[in-house]
């Protein structure tokens, strides 16, 4: 390790007792890994083995109570892709890719839309048309086991774990959402200046360059791996202000992130406020994807196919997509912009809408479905007949305080969408006027939290 003579931030998270010797103590990191790996191997095996849900309580907890909310929208929402340096298909893609063939990836296959529209297809598509096909252990089993040998091919193959920047279905996700969070990797600047060893640059296999990050104010496709901050003392993960990398100029050019905004904000946030939280309530029968979807259903019933879910999707993408363009369109028309460039700027304030504001599902279903999944998986996988039930009921009012976070995270978009006006050298009414505009997205978020919270009866 390169030691550079220097005093380390407190807010260096490497240096604080707990987290610090996490991150620093590579045996440790290592173990980490292996018991993530496990769990995933796991959980595709007896998937495979026990296919149905009354045999086998453990594989949809691992993925869906367990990976998916936890290490995936907790961590990014506070700490960045920090799964991603733990994340098991990466874990074995380092050593296969030492040993592969160093092949640079073919120019039709280094497209980010590969893989973040096999997340959109084989994912969030289905979890709506056929909900209940893929909550079984069997089918779940098989998509990760497939995903998982595409993965490890990949890495195999191709050079600078190109799998990582361009395949990975939540590859795009984690280095869109990772911005949300409160901690970066950054570099001593002092120091940076005047390296000419590039010890961190040398010690990523991304072959990306850490001391370039605080310049840029983006992480780019960082995993978190923390290699770099062992090969030299002057990178240091840092607590920062919350979503920096969002409020603040980037030299980066990363097209894809405000359409994975805009896309999971559709799939995610809409359609599950139209489907399941609406669609729980006492004017579900009101609704217009509900209706439709009914009459679809008798009038062309199709096997294990949920019209409904189908529709509301459909309506969700479509609602959130016009609202999208139609106000960014005329913002920028009144300001004299490009429209893609406005787009590319202002878009980064729909990042908390999704990742902030899904912190409310994740809390209070951690109460009531999560922590149970993950006890009985436990249960079941050491031979006990014992249950855990539930930590809370909807009946439970404290539960729906979780809901607080759809407004921290209204109030989250709306600070970042002021601070990226401010980029624009608005300012008076006009400055307020395109903040309205612009905000419609933010406005349709809200009224759809309030109305569900005006609705007194029904989930």
């Amino acid at each position: 390790m390169k030691v550079v003579e220097r005093q380390s931030s407190r807010l260096n998270l490497l240096r604080w007792p707990v987290i610090g010797w996490f991150f620093n103590h590579t045996p440790t990191m290592q173990v980490m890994r292996v018991i993530v790996l496990a769990m995933m191997v796991s959980a595709i095996y007896f998937g495979l083995v026990y296919p149905t849900e009354d045999l086998n309580p453990y594989t949809g907890a691992i993925f869906w109570s367990l990976f998916w909310p936890f290490f995936l929208i907790v961590s990014m929402a506070t700490l960045g892709p920090i799964f991603c340096g733990i994340c098991p298909h990466s874990f074995v893609g380092k050593y296969l890719n030492k040993i592969g063939p160093q092949k640079p990836i073919p120019a039709w296959l280094k497209k980010r839309w590969i893989g973040f529209g096999l997340l959109l297809a084989a994912y969030w598509v289905p979890i709506y048309a056929f909900p209940d096909l893929l909550k079984t252990p069997w089918i779940t089993a098989l998509f990760f086991l497939v995903l998982t040998i595409f993965a490890w091919v990949s890495f195999y193959l191709f050079r600078n774990m190109a799998y990582c920047s361009n395949l990975c279905p939540i590859g795009s996700v984690t280095s869109a959402f990772g911005k949300v969070g409160f901690a970066k990797l950054t570099s001593d600047q002092d120091h940076c200046t005047s390296c000419r060893t590039f010890d961190c640059m040398k010690a990523c296999q991304w072959n990306l360059k850490p001391y370039l990050f605080e310049q840029k104010n983006s992480m780019g496709d960082c995993t978190l791996c923390m290699d770099c901050t062992k090969a030299c003392n002057a990178v240091e993960f840092k607590l920062s202000k919350p979503s920096i990398q969002l409020w603040k100029p980037s030299k980066a050019k990363e097209p894809m992130n405000v359409w994975v905004y805009v896309w999971l904000l559709a799939v995610i946030s809409i359609t599950m406020r139209f489907h399941h939280s609406l669609g729980h309530s006492s004017i579900k029968e009101q609704l217009p994807w509900v209706q439709a979807g009914t009459w679809m259903n008798q009038a062309w019933p199709m096997p294990m196919f949920d019209w409904i879910g189908a529709i509301a999707l459909g309506m969700a993408v479509a609602i959130t997509f016009a609202i999208v363009y139609a106000s960014f369109a005329l913002s920028a028309k009144l300001i004299n912009k490009p429209f893609t460039e406005y787009f590319q700027s202002v878009g980064q304030m729909l990042a908390p809408l999704m990742l902030i504001g899904g912190l409310s599902h994740v809390g209070s279903f951690f109460f009531l479905h999560y922590a149970s999944d993950v006890g009985n998986a436990w249960y079941w996988l050491i031979g006990s007949f014992d249950q855990m039930q539930p930590l809370a009921s909807f009946r439970d009012g404290w539960v729906h305080l979780f809901g607080l976070f759809n407004y921290v995270a209204v109030v989250w978009a709306m600070f970042i969408l002021h601070k990226r006006l401010g980029m624009l050298a608005l300012n008076g009414p006009k400055r307020l006027v395109i903040f309205m505009i612009s905000g419609s997205m933010i406005w349709f978020y809200l009224y759809l939290v309030v109305l569900r919270a005006m609705i007194p009866r029904g989930h």
